[in-house]
Parts: structure tokens; sequence; C-alpha cells
């Protein structure tokens, strides 16, 4: 329910005795003694919160803005168990009504589970030599290397709100508050809303609402689960479920494909040769076995060559004279697709040419698409 829904801002707090008393405090706080409380925690950023508190940790965090006069919402969720070595991260992206990016991924140890925006279309991936890193920590240092880019809105000036009145109120057999506050900006009516837990209280959420409908801000902090959904994918318990409740076309999941495209970065024509290569990205950290995966030069949606990359290089002739030379480099961890390996291909043929990978594992072309 949206905080929102706990409190009502036209009922201001009019007696001046205490509901109830939690260590000689009242229960639930003051307005005045709620906004000192929020003074002292602000700023609040959702990386800083997470490097404090080890473990588990999730945050979630959504952020509606207007560019050009067009609707954008930025969504996220990090959720982090150090303990088991397993993190899990979702990213949507809404512009004008339209999803133009959606995706969740839990990943650490050797199986991992990708989907797009909706978690009904999971699929089972494999990582050979998984690594964890902290979520929190890669994400901010891949946003600070890119500031550009579209990333977690993981902090909120609630400074705005500063000298305005707020209206507590509160569970105490659960030590859980909510104040809430409204001010006019540029011409709007801006609610925001602060739920806090423990006594003393630490913020664990934020929302903030245009004329109390349109969510403009959401934050929201976890540092515990209610559903171990990683546990039910890896049993196999959540697919049983939404198989058995006709929300799956199969019991299990299907498997996904190596997220590995070839992108050539570099070409050669001379004497009547061309020669293609590239590597594999650093930011390729699922790796996978070579004998699982095979390269394909496609002309005409046909494959005409191809590479079983544990073979490491193979020569094809087709009866017109036309050859290919097709050639993996294994400089990474040995037996692995995995950084920085790289790919070549040369060739007397003078025609349009596409490179494509093929996960015979999970029986898919890595780039989504049919033969």
């Amino acid at each position: 329910m949206p905080l929102s829904g706990c409190i009502s801002l036209s009922n201001e707090q009019s007696h001046t005795g205490c509901d109830q008393e939690v260590n000689d405090s009242c229960f639930p706080m003051r307005g005045g003694e709620f906004a000192r409380m929020i003074s002292e925690q602000i700023p609040l950023d959702g990386y800083l919160l997470a490097a404090q508190n080890p473990g588990f940790f999730r945050v979630e965090a959504e952020q509606t803005s207007t560019i050009d006069g067009v609707n954008v919402v930025n969504s996220w969720a990090i959720e982090r168990s150090d303990d088991l070595g397993i993190r899990y991260v979702s990213h949507t992206l809404t512009i004008g009504g339209n999803l133009v990016a959606g995706y969740q991924i839990y990943d650490g140890l050797s199986e991992i589970y990708i989907s797009d925006s909706n978690m009904l279309s999971m699929k089972r991936g494999r990582d050979m030599i998984p690594e964890y890193e902290d979520p929190f920590v890669e994400i901010q240092r891949l946003s600070q290397q890119e500031p550009d880019g579209v990333w977690p809105p993981f902090s909120y000036d609630l400074t705005q709100f500063e000298g305005q009145s707020w209206t507590v109120t509160g569970d105490v057999s659960e030590l859980y508050q909510v104040g809430g506050t409204s001010k006019m900006i540029s011409g709007e009516l801006i609610q925001a809303y602060v739920a806090t837990s423990g006594f003393p209280p630490n913020i664990v959420a934020i929302e903030v609402f245009k004329e109390t409908t349109d969510i403009l801000y959401r934050l929201v902090f976890y540092e515990e689960i209610d559903i171990p959904y990683y546990e039910l994918l890896r049993n196999g318990t959540l697919e049983g479920m939404w198989f058995e409740a006709g929300l799956l076309p199969n019991p299990t999941f299907e498997r996904a494909a190596v997220p590995f495209i070839p992108l050539p970065q570099f070409q050669l024509t001379e004497d009547g040769i061309t020669e293609v290569s590239g590597p594999v990205p650093e930011a390729m950290i699922y790796e996978v076995n070579l004998s699982e995966i095979e390269m394909h030069v496609f002309m005409d949606n046909s494959s005409v060559a191809e590479l079983m990359l544990d073979n490491l290089t193979s020569n094809t002739t087709s009866v017109d004279g036309t050859w290919w030379e097709l050639e993996w480099q294994d400089s990474g961890l040995d037996g692995l697709l995995s950084y920085p390996d790289s790919f070549s291909v040369r060739t007397n043929s003078a025609e349009t040419f596409d490179i494509r990978i093929f996960d015979l594992w999970a029986n898919a072309w890595t780039d989504g698409g049919d033969q």
C-alpha cells in the first residue's frame, strides 16, 4: 500500500499530549521532532546505506520526470545477500508509456536467472566460474564511469520540505511511523511521505506525489526478505507453482543462451582477402564451456561456415572456390568463453556476411534470432 494510504494530511495533530511513549519519548513522534529526525538523516543515499548494512540489503527506487513534454519513468531494484553470494538487479525504463528497457537478473552462483521486465519470462542460465561482487559497489562504479547513463535514483533531496509541518501516525507494536507533509512547488501541490522503523527511528521509505495521485519518486529499503526468490528458482519450486497455475507453458524454465554477440571491431580487405575480428568484452562475466558454443558465418540467412569453439580453427571451401577460415583465440580462462578471448574470420568472398553464435546447451542463437 502507498504510504499516502497510512495518513491524512488534513488531520493535523491538535493535542499536546502523547498517544504513547517509547523510551520516554512520544510515539508517534510530534511533527517537529519528526522533521528534526529527517534533517539529521539526510542526505539519504542508497549506496551509502548499503555499505553501512552488510549481509542482506535491498533498495527499490522509482523516479518520474518530464523531458520535452514526455513522461519518463526510471525504476530500479538492487538486492544483495553477502552470506549466500547472491545478488539481484532489476531495471525498467519507460518513455512516453512505452517500455524501452527492462531486465531482471539473479546471479553470483553457478546458476543464473534472467528475464525481461515480466518475471514469467524467466530463463535459466549458467556461469562456470561465478565471481560475486557487491551489486551496489558495481552499479555505483559504473555510474561514475558513465555519468550520462540511466542509473538508479538512489537519493532524494528532502531539504525542499524544511520548515513544513509534518503529520505523523504510527504502529507502536511494530515501531513503525509514517509522516506526511505538503508544499506548493512551481505552482503544483507536492506531497511527501516518509516511513521510519525502530526507535530511535531510521528512514526506510520515501514517497513523493503530485496532487496525491501521480507518483514522482519512491525509495524503499529492506534489511530482510519475505520470499527467498532465488532459492525458489533454484529448487524448481517457483516454476512448478507457475506451471500448475497455468502461467507457464512448461514445468521448467527455458535455458538462456550465453549473453555474447560477436561484434567485429577490426576489418581489413587486401589483395581480395577480407579479415574481420573482435574481442570478448570485459563486461562478459558469465563464462561457459567452449565445447558448448558454435560460431557461424551467415550469408542470405544461411550458415556457410562454422566452428566449434573448442576446436579453435576451421577451414571451409565451397564448390565455387570460396573459402572461409574461422579462428577462436582462447586467451582468457582455459576452455571457457571468457574475457579476453577473441574471434576472427578470413575469406576470399566479396559478399556481405554476418557472424553469429549458437549456444548448444541452450539450443538458441545468442542474438535471439532464428536460423
